[in-house]
């Protein structure tokens, strides 16, 4: 990879096309895509230094969370572009950053109150799964329908001991210095005097959450007292006629080293109930979204922003380690089968999905398939024009997806070669080799 806006015009995934570059920062990329139904939005791509793994895994605890106040991802993986291994993420389209805002004017207590509710909910779902943002900022808090949610593409791991306390009290400072700068337009108590005191719970949440004094607990005792916590694990409340309806954190399970991608499902459209879970009043809500949408439509209409998701954040990484070698692509989204290749009488068996021992289990993956019957109509197709492909159905993991693979296993020489001269030959341009030994 030589410059970011070489990747200008090509696909990823067949799905998301680098239409224009945003912002590029040291090995990351943020450039306009589309959602994969034709809206606009912003895909982020990371050339791997060794660590896509751990990456990938931070995305996928947040796929697992399905937090309503964490931007979702729509699809994330792992593509190799011109010999280049790299990572993505698809988000979901925003429609303004509180940035935009702040940088007009000052929002009133009660917006105030529920930015800091829907950012105050997502901080304990991070924190209580073993999550820190540090990148906490008004840039950072987006607009997305009627909800308003933090930018999740930038999480990582909470470290053990004293660092992991240390990061998750510089969140707990940054997210009181961005209701500051929401209150005051000011990002330091002695920029704001002219504003002081805040009104309440401000004046005691902005001014302790800075000076560490309170965390995430006393910050969600002054904020929503109509809510409790049990224990130290967060428990949102709503009172009702019939009592109280609560809403715990869910629990995270541990992730393969091998997994790469998985195609987040299609949303749920429950959000209403969700944001009635945790206590957000609608009709605040929607003054804060009404606020949003105006300082977005201040803005040159038809083009994604870049500071609506791409705020200007340390890199991750940035040191000079080399890309690796074409390792391990991402498994692609699935592809239609032809309408007008029929199904095959005798189905083509899948591979069976735990490899044997041996260096040689490396494989060529030509397409990739949700459903098994289209995976098992495109390999006989395949075997039909090209029998000297050899092309079997391989799962890695007993489910989908279903890979369509050709020339059998082999080792990785052998794969990138054949690779190589099928390409020629017109494999198709996003087929790639992957080592599936376990």
């Amino acid at each position: 990879m030589e410059l970011w806006t070489e990747y200008e015009g090509r696909t990823i995934d067949g799905a998301f096309p680098l239409t224009k570059l945003i912002r590029p920062e040291g090995r990351s990329a943020f450039f306009s895509t589309s959602d994969g139904v034709g809206g606009p939005t912003v895909i982020r791509l990371i050339e791997s230094h060794f660590d896509d793994e751990e990456i990938l895994v931070r995305w996928r605890g947040i796929q697992v969370l399905n937090h309503p106040n964490l931007v979702k991802l729509i699809q994330f993986g792992r593509v190799t572009l011109d010999e280049t291994s790299l990572v993505y993420a698809v988000m979901e389209p925003v429609d303004a950053n509180m940035g935009e805002i702040v940088a007009e004017r000052r929002l009133t207590t009660e917006e105030t109150k529920q930015i800091g509710t829907s950012l105050l909910m997502a901080l304990e779902a991070l924190h209580s799964n073993g999550f820190v943002h540090e990148h906490i900022e008004p840039a950072n808090v987006l607009a997305v329908g009627e909800a308003i949610k933090l930018r999740s593409d930038c999480i990582r791991e909470t470290p053990e001991g004293q660092e992991g306390r240390d990061l998750k009290s510089r969140d707990v400072h940054d997210y009181s210095v961005v209701l500051l700068q929401a209150l005051t337009q000011s990002k330091t108590l002695e920029e704001a005097k002219r504003y002081m005191p805040l009104a309440a719970p401000f004046n005691e949440i902005v001014p302790k959450g800075m000076s560490g004094e309170w965390g995430l607990e006393e910050i969600h005792t002054a904020l929503r007292p109509d809510t409790v916590q049990v224990g130290t694990r967060p428990v949102v409340t709503k009172a009702t006629d019939a009592g109280i309806v609560a809403q715990t954190v869910v629990e995270l399970p541990s992730y393969p080293t091998e997994r790469v991608r998985v195609p987040v499902e299609a949303e749920s459209r429950g959000i209403e109930g969700r944001r009635l879970a945790i206590g957000v009043g609608a009709m605040l809500l929607l003054a804060v979204v009404a606020l949003f949408v105006h300082g977005r439509a201040s803005k040159a209409g038809g083009a994604v922003q870049a500071n609506a998701v791409v705020p200007a954040i340390a890199t991750e990484g940035s040191e000079a380690a080399p890309a690796p070698a074409l390792e391990a692509p991402a498994e692609r989204g699935s592809v239609a089968a032809p309408a007008s290749v029929a199904a095959p009488e005798a189905s083509v068996p899948a591979t069976p999905t735990t490899a044997t021992n041996g260096a040689g289990q490396w494989r060529v993956v030509a397409f990739t398939y949700n459903r098994e019957a289209q995976a098992q109509e495109k390999a006989a197709s395949v075997a039909a024009k090209h029998p000297d492909l050899r092309p079997e159905v391989f799962t890695p993991n007993g489910r989908a997806p279903y890979l369509v693979t050709v020339g059998g296993t082999m080792s990785r020489d052998e794969a990138f070669a054949l690779l190589k001269k099928r390409h020629a030959e017109g494999l198709p341009g996003d087929s790639y080799a992957q080592n599936y030994r376990r």
